[in-house]
């Protein structure tokens, strides 16, 4: 068509006819498009509507969608898809269509306000309280506004703002119960107990009888007040009141879980399940208590019972799987994970539990990036971040770990493993109280908690506190009798408490259990030695290895203890050739062997095989890593760090070459720290136990400033190698640096008292006497 400013020549006569004719049958097309596209609509929306009144939600999606797609900004179609949404869980698709109704009709207060109260659900409190004032802009005292307003400020901590918009919400309607139940938070947020309760009270009164909500609520009130046995009439009252309800029978149930009364939490889910047989949320409740109870077999019959009576399953497999994870079967888990992410991809109970797989296959950086993902869509996620901490744990990444922690803390704090891998933190920053507590808190919780049980006897331990350290793992230990890491902790204490004739035998067993637990024949022999006795040492060594086989761990021990207490060098570098063959990761190997042809005065011979070695097989990584070690001995800084070079040209894990080229960097003039702490990290990643990659990732950390990094670092270090006085001396000077002086003492008093030569001794007797 031109649309030219020259004016329309008009027509007439029989071409004016014909053209009259033919626009007034595109007018009739187009007025009966539009009549039918209408009665579609009209027809969707209803039977919409008759879904809706029979109960029949995923039907009335179904119509809903119809309706919406034929006429997109009609208000009621997008309010009515929003209910029908909620009604089969589905918040995420219900929030876009309840906020586009209100956008369409702002005086849709029911739109409104679930708007509001979806993002508030949804932990998204700055959208929330961006549609409450979207809402009060048109009815500025509307009362469940302002209830919600009161609950967006008491979760953002500012009782005072929650008081002034319950009241404004009280005013306006002062016979809903639910605003004095609200107001009575407030009042425990201020400690005001007995206000509180009055409140309560009051609200009971509200109405035509008691909401069950109500009584709840009064329960839970006695409850925080440890008052347990109001809490339990309260809650019977709940019962009383609504006989036919299947949610009374189980607020009595979690009444009687959190009371450890398991034999009437269960009848009472029971029970719940008899008044309503077909509800799916009872079964995962059941299936809850019975995973709570270790009795996992019950948990995963529930389970599936409960995803035969849902209709909208997805979120329910996703307990199953992570059941399936937590009780290692993981082939179970992987396929679920799988099936539920091919139909849902974007499911965020599956995603959590894929990560969760990723995290115990040692693939940390791929769980992070999921878990960063989840963490950023659900910001108040506290078992997210549990898992982030430990993934950047597994990667060595100590400061990045602690700060998912204390995330995972402030939302999960009630987490039994959130606040044991905490305590962890704190013990690692030689915060003992703190770990303590913490500690202490999760066996309060959690009696059989081993993980915490642990960390409390170590904190004990560094506290002084050597006999209650001693009574927490011989209890432990009566418990789990072969459990190594207890047991070992235990020998730890004995020696603490100058009770060697008590350790070796729980040494000695420890290592008839676990014979590839080498701290435990490290520490054996450190206490043989200490007593004046290597030559016994070797021997146990010696049988220890011819008994069980050779374990590159072991093998350097004894080539450490030949090397140090006799003359037999010869024989020490024939173990140390073995132990390469079986570790050539390992960095001790190469260090070691060096420092022994350095004694005998053949580094030069040394190099030069190694040399020879690198010319005949180019990529062989382990040669180079050897060829560096030997070059940074005699002091060919440039030479070792281009024979580290081309060990992580060919192989770029190489854990040993990354972490001598980082301590290279680390100690010259002038050092490139950046580049020294990424060689760290890939050495910490690739051998996240080794202690001597943790003292070079500590001593990256100090150079850089960053000393309670470099604590928690030589800390790891020292717990595996505490007879090693170089990586003492280094906690050390991390302590002392970072104000904590007394520490910094007790770690020099224990390099000096030892008697053991190591080259910063003189510098360690000088900053004692500093000190």
């Amino acid at each position: 068509m031109n649309l030219s400013s020259k004016p329309m020549r008009l027509l007439s006569g029989p071409a004016a006819a014909t053209t009259h004719f033919l626009l007034f049958g595109l007018i009739l097309l187009m007025t009966a498009g539009c009549a039918d596209k209408q009665e579609k609509f009209s027809e969707h929306y209803q039977k919409g509507l008759n879904y809706t009144k029979s109960n029949e939600p995923n039907s009335a999606v179904i119509e809903f969608r119809n309706a919406v797609s034929l006429a997109p900004k009609h208000a009621d179609a997008r309010y009515q898809l929003g209910l029908a949404y909620l009604k089969i869980k589905e918040p995420g698709k219900a929030l876009q269509e309840l906020e586009r109704a209100a956008t369409l009709d702002p005086e849709n207060t029911d739109a409104q306000i679930k708007t509001a109260e979806l993002y508030f659900l949804g932990q998204k409190l700055k959208e929330s309280r961006h549609a409450i004032d979207r809402m009060l802009a048109v009815h500025p005292d509307n009362p469940d506004a302002h209830s919600l307003l009161a609950r967006i400020e008491l979760m953002e901590n500012d009782p005072a703002a929650a008081e002034a918009a319950i009241d404004r919400a009280l005013a306006a309607d002062s016979e809903n119960s639910s605003y004095y139940v609200i107001k009575a938070s407030i009042r425990r947020k201020q400690e005001r107990f007995e206000e509180a309760e009055a409140l309560l009270k009051a609200a009971l009164e509200k109405g035509e009888g008691p909401e069950f909500s109500t009584i709840q609520a009064l329960a839970a009130f006695y409850m925080d007040q440890k008052d347990e046995a109001r809490a339990e009439e309260t809650y019977k009252r709940l019962v009383t009141e609504y006989p036919d309800r299947a949610e009374a029978y189980l607020e009595m149930a979690r009444f009687y879980i959190a009371t450890g009364q398991r034999a009437k939490a269960e009848k009472n889910i029971l029970t719940a399940i008899d008044k309503k047989p077909s509800s799916a949320p009872l079964y995962v409740a059941l299936a809850g208590f019975y995973r709570q109870n270790r009795d996992f077999e019950k948990a995963e019959n529930a389970y599936q019972t409960a995803i035969a009576n849902s209709d909208t399953p997805a979120d329910i497999r996703a307990m199953l799987a992570d059941l399936y994870h937590e009780t290692g079967k993981i082939d179970a888990a992987t396929a679920l994970v799988d099936d539920i992410l091919e139909k849902t991809p974007d499911h965020a109970g599956a995603t959590l539990v894929s990560a969760k797989l990723l995290v115990g296959a040692k693939k940390n950086a791929e769980a992070l990036e999921i878990l960063n993902s989840l963490v950023e869509g659900y910001p108040r996620w506290g078992e997210a971040y549990y898992y982030k901490a430990l993934a950047h744990l597994n990667k060595g990444e100590t400061s990045k770990s602690l700060d998912a922690t204390n995330q995972a803390a402030k939302f999960a704090g009630q987490n039994p493993d959130v606040r044991t891998l905490l305590a962890h933190h704190l013990f690692l920053k030689k915060d003992f109280e703190g770990a303590r507590n913490n500690a202490a808190y999760v066996l309060q919780q959690t009696p059989d908690n081993f993980r915490a049980g642990i960390v409390l006897a170590k904190s004990l331990l560094s506290l002084g506190e050597t006999e209650d350290a001693s009574r927490l793992l011989e209890k432990m230990v009566s418990y789990k009798p072969e459990d190594v890491e207890i047991l070992f902790n235990q020998s730890l204490a004995y020696l603490v408490g100058q009770k060697p004739e008590q350790a070796r035998p729980v040494l000695e067993k420890i290592l008839s259990i676990k014979p590839a637990f080498t701290p435990a024949l490290r520490t054996l022999a450190g206490l043989l030695v200490q007593q004046q006795k290597p030559a016994e040492a070797i021997d146990a060594v010696k049988a220890h290895v011819n008994k069980h086989g050779e374990n590159a761990d072991s093998l350097i021990l004894l080539a450490e203890l030949l090397n140090n207490h006799t003359a037999s060098h010869n024989e020490a570098l024939a173990y140390l050739d073995t132990a390469q063959k079986i570790a050539p990761e390992n960095p001790r190997v190469y260090t070691l062997t060096a420092t022994i042809l350095r004694k005998q005065g053949r580094t030069r011979e040394a190099i030069e095989k190694y040399k020879t070695l690198t010319t005949r097989r180019p990529d062989a990584a382990e040669a180079f890593m050897a060829l560096g070690t030997l070059l940074d001995e005699t002091g060919d800084r440039e030479g070792a760090r281009n024979a580290y070079l081309k060990a992580l040209d060919i192989n770029p894990q190489f854990a040993a070459a990354a972490n001598n080229l980082a301590w290279l960097i680390a100690d010259s003039p002038n050092p490139d720290l950046a580049k020294a702490l990424r060689m760290a990290m890939i050495a910490k990643e690739n051998a996240p136990e080794d202690p001597y990659i943790a003292d070079t990732l500590g001593w990256v950390y100090y150079k850089r400033g960053a000393y309670q990094l470099a604590i928690s670092q030589f800390t790891q270090a020292t717990e595996q190698k505490p007879d090693a006085p170089s990586l003492r001396y280094h906690l050390a000077l991390a302590l002392h640096a970072n104000g904590q002086t007394p520490e910094a003492r007790a770690e020099l008093e224990k390099c000096i008292e030892a008697g053991k030569p190591f080259p910063e001794y003189a510098a360690a007797k000088r900053l004692l006497e500093t000190i």
